[in-house]
């Protein structure tokens, strides 16, 4: 039973990660070109080559399986990550940020929710459903090369991770913040309840827990790690008792 809910276990890190550490990925990626913040690509890499070590080294320990390769389109994803990043950018934010607004209980997010839910449903399994699947389909190739390279992906991950985490120590050693809040609570609670984390400490944990989630996933039966506008997709399905195939 605790295993068929443990994607629910792993949101609920992932939006505490988040809340605490105040990171957005999305945001994160947007204020590299809006704003000029080039160390926010170091942020993004660390996730990106936890995730990958933790994850290479499941794999080569057969913990998990090798991961199934389905197809994507070359036309498809650059068209549907552009029109993600202009709703990103007009919208301040994601269905990450989403998510968190939902879970402070504020309308906003959860207006943001409905649309976005009842916007993916419409695109992808109902009226537009018949246009996505056209153009997803052109232009289809596979992603293998990194599993066709005749040394273990670890060799790259290892290394790119401990330069990434060399920077982001040092980039963290020269801003820390001078001043500190006063502080409501002490001790754990304060920790956990209060006290904002650092980016290169919430991008660590968020590689591990993205890790962590294809191990909880593989137990569950399903080869896959974390999904987020799915799970969403079928929460819409639930409440409106619709069936998407």
């Amino acid at each position: 039973m605790l295993l068929n809910i443990s994607g629910l276990f792993i949101g609920l890190l992932f939006g505490f990660l988040l809340k605490r550490g105040r990171f957005c990925p999305t945001g994160t990626i947007r204020d590299i070109y809006l704003e000029k913040k080039y160390y926010n690509a170091v942020l993004i890499l660390a996730i990106i080559a936890t995730e990958g070590l933790f994850y290479h080294i499941m794999v080569g320990s057969t913990v998990i399986p090798s991961p199934y390769f389905g197809c994507y389109s070359m036309v498809a994803v650059p068209i549907g990550g552009f029109i993600f990043g202009i709703g990103a950018v007009l919208t301040n934010g994601c269905v990450t940020s989403t998510l968190v607004k939902v879970g402070d209980g504020r309308i906003i997010g959860i207006l943001s929710l409905i649309v976005f839910a009842t916007t993916e449903y419409f695109t992808n399994k109902w009226i537009f459903k018949p246009f996505t699947q056209k153009v997803m389909g052109l232009q289809e190739v596979y992603d293998i090369d990194l599993f066709d390279m005749p040394f273990s992906p670890i060799l790259i991950f290892a290394p790119l991770a401990v330069l990434l985490y060399i920077i982001m120590f040092r980039h963290y050693r020269a801003h820390r913040p001078k001043y500190k809040l006063p502080q409501s609570y002490t001790g754990m609670r304060h920790v956990f309840c209060e006290k904002i984390w650092s980016r290169e400490v919430t991008v660590i944990l968020i590689g591990v827990l993205m890790a962590a989630a294809f191990y909880f996933s593989n137990l569950t039966g399903r080869n896959g790690g974390i999904s987020i506008s799915d799970p969403v997709l079928s929460w819409f399905n639930m409440i409106t008792g619709t069936h998407s195939e």
